[in-house]
């Protein structure tokens, strides 16, 4: 792959082109971009095959385990959108053409994927989807008012992110006290367990021991040690 800024050839050297004799021009492939995206849609694609494997079992996993796991895969998601943005414009200039050594009748299917110029439907689905639910009229409005209005959303967003981080550190929420009521009072940090927590668990119930209070009104703390002698009336 090359940039546009690549140096082009007549058309009379292209016809005589080789492998022997062309040697290619690598200077211009944004090789860090592709790599920091190759990297990131690897991830992700490890992340949701494990997501995809654990759901196909026939025992599934814990919730808590399921819930750590979409935890990484939305993440990694957002490390794909961001590495996809900042490597924007290198990407958007990037033209992609097939070099001489190219295998293009075994690899054809990649080679028309990269070479594509229009959106599959599927994302042309999404795109029109984003649109919709970002709620801009694209026809009544330039590149630069859109990306201003997605800059304010952007700044609201992190404003929102921040009073909740500081409205979180002002309440505990391991104990009966709000942060700031503690930290008045003096009070030491206090931790509250459940009675379901330090209560004795019993052992289960035995067999033996339901019949016996069910045919003979026994229960195991008055069962006597010895067993009563049996009695013949005459």
């Amino acid at each position: 792959m090359s940039q546009n800024s690549a140096p082009m050839m007549s058309k009379s050297s292209n016809l005589s082109l080789n492998e022997d004799t062309y040697k290619a021009d690598f200077s211009g492939v944004p090789s860090q971009a592709l790599d920091a995206i190759r990297m990131r849609l690897a991830q992700l694609t490890h992340s949701l095959r494990k997501i995809r494997e654990d759901l196909s079992k026939a025992e599934l996993p814990q919730w808590y385990a399921l819930q750590a796991q979409l935890n990484v895969t939305l993440t990694q998601l957002m490390s794909v959108t961001s590495t996809l943005e900042h490597f924007h414009d290198t990407l958007d200039a990037t033209a992609v053409y097939p070099l001489p050594k190219f295998p293009t009748t075994s690899h054809e299917a990649l080679l028309t994927t990269l070479l594509r110029k229009k959106y599959t439907p599927e994302v042309d689905e999404w795109i029109q989807q984003s649109k919709e639910a970002s709620g801009l009229d694209s026809t009544q409005l330039d590149r630069k008012n859109i990306a201003q209005i997605l800059q304010k959303d952007k700044e609201c967003t992190k404003w929102a992110l921040d009073i909740f981080n500081e409205e979180f550190e002002k309440y505990n929420f391991k104990g009966l006290q709000t942060r700031k009521e503690q930290l008045e009072s003096g009070s030491p940090d206090v931790e509250y367990t459940l009675e379901s927590q330090t209560r004795k668990h019993t052992s289960a119930f035995v067999v033996e021991d339901i019949l016996n209070f069910v045919y003979r009104g026994e229960e195991k703390e008055e069962k006597s040690s010895e067993e009563p002698k049996a009695t013949v009336s005459q």
